[in-house]
Parts: C-alpha cells; sequence; structure tokens
C-alpha cells in the first residue's frame, strides 16, 4: 500500500498555511555535506533556502516534500518529520512484526527489564541499589537527565508501540532518549537536559543575543517544551493521557524516589487540578501537604473556616477564585483574563464576601479560600 502524497501535501499546506510541492527523490536532493550515494536519510534536511522532508512512498520507492525554510519553525519542522514517519509505519506493506534479532526489540527488551527493576525498586526504598551494570545505563544516569512520566487512561488498544513512541520522542527531543515501559499505558522518559535547555554555549549566545528580562527560568523552558510534547503526543494517542515533569538531575541512585514523586504528581494533579493534563512536581508542594491530612481534620477546617460553603459549588465563582489566585490576585489581569469588566469581577467578588464573609483581596482571607477550595477538592472526591 502506497501513501496518499497528494492528500498529505494538501494537509501541510491547510495547517502550515504555505505551499508544499512533492518532488521524487534523487540523489541530488542530499543535504550538503553528505554524500551523494548515501541512503535516504530519516530526518528532514535544509538545502538551497529550502527543507526538504524525505518519506518512502512504497518499499524501494522514495519522495520528498520540500517547503521554503521560512515559512517553518524548528517545532512545526519536527513535528512534520514525526508525523510523516509515523505514517509510513502505518502505511507500509508487511506487518511490521518486530524479530528478536531485531535491534529495535532488543532495546525495548532490555528497557521493559529496566522498567521492571525500577517499580520492584520504587516499592521498596528502604533497600536502595545502583542500577544494574549488565542494563548498561550507568553512563547515561551519570548526566543530569529530565524525567517525564507518561500515563493514560482507558486507552482500550489505543496505546503507542515502543517503537513508534521512541522515534517520536527522538524526533521533537532532536537527539536521543531513555524511553522505559512501565506497563501497558505509562512510560519513563529520560532526557539530558541539554536537549531541552541548550548547551552552556547557546545560553552564553542568549544572554547576548536577547535582553535580561526575556531570558526564560529553567521552569518557564520546562513547560514550554513540556507543552509542545503533549501536543505532539496527543496526535497519536487515543484517550486521554497525563504527563508528570520534574526538573533535571543526576537520577543513578535517585530514580526509584524521583519515579514515586512522578507518580504522587499525576495523582494530586487528577485531584486537585481535574482539568489539567500536563503536571509538574515544583508545582504541587501545597496540594501535597494538604493530601496528607486526615480527612476528620479536613472536614472540620472545612466546616469552621466557611460560613456557607454553597456558593463555591457554583461552576462560575469556581472559576472565577481559580483564575484570580493563578494571577496573584491580581484584579484587572483576572478581569481581562476571563473577558470582563472589572467591576463585574469586583462585584462576584463583594458577593462570595457577603455569602462566605471572607475578602479574597485580603492576604488572611485570600489563603483560607485557597486552602478551602484545595481541600473541599480533595475531600470531595475521597
Amino acid at each position: 500500500m502506497a501513501l496518499d502524497t497528494e492528500w498529505i501535501q494538501q494537509q501541510l499546506q491547510n495547517i502550515i498555511q504555505a505551499p508544499f510541492t512533492i518532488l521524487p527523490w534523487c540523489p541530488e536532493m542530499i543535504a550538503e555535506g553528505q554524500s551523494a550515494e548515501s541512503a535516504v536519510p530519516d530526518k528532514s534536511f535544509v538545502r538551497d533556502s529550502k527543507i526538504y522532508f524525505p518519506f518512502r512512498v512504497v518499499a524501494g520507492e522514495s519522495a520528498a516534500f520540500a517547503v521554503e525554510a521560512k515559512h517553518l519553525t524548528d517545532r512545526e519542522r519536527k513535528l512534520i518529520e514525526a508525523l510523516l514517519w509515523n505514517m509510513e509505519q502505518f502505511w507500509q506493506d508487511g506487518t511490521g512484526t518486530q524479530q528478536p534479532d531485531n535491534p529495535v526489540y532488543a532495546e525495548e527488551e532490555r528497557m521493559k527489564r529496566f522498567g521492571q527493576w525500577l517499580i520492584q525498586q520504587a516499592g521498596n526504598l528502604q533497600n536502595e541499589e545502583e542500577v544494574p551494570d549488565e542494563l548498561g545505563l550507568r553512563d547515561s544516569l551519570l548526566a543530569y537527565m529530565v524525567p517525564i512520566v507518561l500515563t493514560g487512561e482507558g486507552t482500550q488498544g489505543g496505546a503507542i508501540a515502543y517503537s513508534q513512541l521512541h522515534r517520536l520522542l527522538a524526533s521533537y527531543f532532536g537527539g536521543n532518549v531513555l524511553l522505559t515501559p512501565l506497563d501497558e499505558q505509562s512510560w519513563l522518559i529520560m532526557a539530558k537536559k541539554e536537549l531541552l535547555l541548550g548547551t552552556e554555549d547557546d545560553r552564553d549566545k542568549d544572554v547576548e543575543t536577547r535582553d535580561a528580562d526575556f531570558t526564560e527560568s529553567l521552569e518557564e523552558v520546562l513547560t514550554a517544551f513540556s507543552l509542545g510534547l503533549y501536543e505532539l503526543i496527543a496526535n497519536e494517542w487515543v484517550g486521554v493521557f497525563h504527563l508528570a515533569v520534574s526538573k533535571p538531575s543526576i537520577l543513578l541512585k535517585s530514580l526509584p524516589k524521583e519515579l514515586n514523586l512522578l507518580w504522587e504528581t499525576i495523582h494530586l494533579g487528577k485531584i486537585f487540578h481535574v482539568t489539567e493534563h500536563i503536571h509538574f512536581s515544583w508545582e504541587l508542594h501545597l496540594e501535597r501537604l494538604l493530601n496528607r491530612i486526615p480527612k476528620e481534620q479536613r472536614v472540620q477546617f472545612l466546616e469552621q473556616v466557611m460560613r456557607s460553603s454553597v456558593m463555591l459549588e457554583d461552576a462560575e465563582t469556581m472559576a472565577t477564585l481559580d483564575i484570580f489566585f493563578q494571577l496573584d490576585c491580581n484584579v484587572s489581569e483576572t478581569a481581562k483574563r476571563l473577558y470582563v469588566h472589572r467591576n463585574t469581577l469586583i462585584y462576584r467578588l463583594d458577593k462570595i464576601k457577603q455569602e462566605t464573609g471572607l475578602d479574597v483581596r485580603t492576604f488572611n482571607d485570600a489563603v483560607l479560600v485557597k486552602l478551602f477550595l484545595l481541600l473541599y477538592k480533595v475531600t470531595k472526591r475521597k
């Protein structure tokens, strides 16, 4: 079966809003600096101000999509690479069944063993062990790496195959990543921090070319990168999934603890932030503390603090307070985000004060209402 190249071309043009051309593959297309006798490359390359995306139409026949480089961002380029590769895998002739002598199969089996060892260690932190040497991961885990847990909910056969997901991630990260299966719908992703944050030389260049006020923090970079990763996987995954992300660290000895932290991060995110699917471990310190309060004490706090909680069950009130707290209790910014007049927001806040006896524009009352909302969520759902 062959790829429907014209349909793909049309879809790319509709999404990118730029013209794509389809060209039969020939050695002259090869990127500058490579041998013209090289095999068809797996990734895109630039030549004469155009980006070429090679792909296999059918076995033994290849072509390339070409587009002016100025029309694509780096992220869009990586997304197109990944999507074309996945289309190839779907449409190529043959079953695609992996065999034991296939290096991809061997790598998957090795990482499955690592995943089994890791889950066992995470369940028994009293007996810490280093990663077994036979897995060949020691050198990788001595570098600073960003750990990410990807887990699905009720995909029912829609989960991505290991080889497909690994290729997708390698294309997006722009380098090799460690992908560890934890169960049928969960993976641990580990990538060197340089793939996300750049090298020191890259950061020095950024400082030279950008105003200091615009230099992104570590958290901002990880957040932006995770949003892009979520969008990429969402195009391939059938069903709901979540990402949990931690800051880079040396994981050789701390990985089981880090895995537990990421599992807990997803658990807390599902309880306290039900509309979100990307959860960051450094943003849930308060939720982590409140989740450990016994239920009896939570209920007692809710009864003592709030004169009436009926109003807080209203969807509009909850949305208003969530945005208000997200924007550091800034009335003007909250009104803009909610697309309401400033006086309308003030009226809502006054009504909350009248019904509950708490004015969220003052620090102490804002703290009490924030705690109430979080404890109300965890108590209601347990």
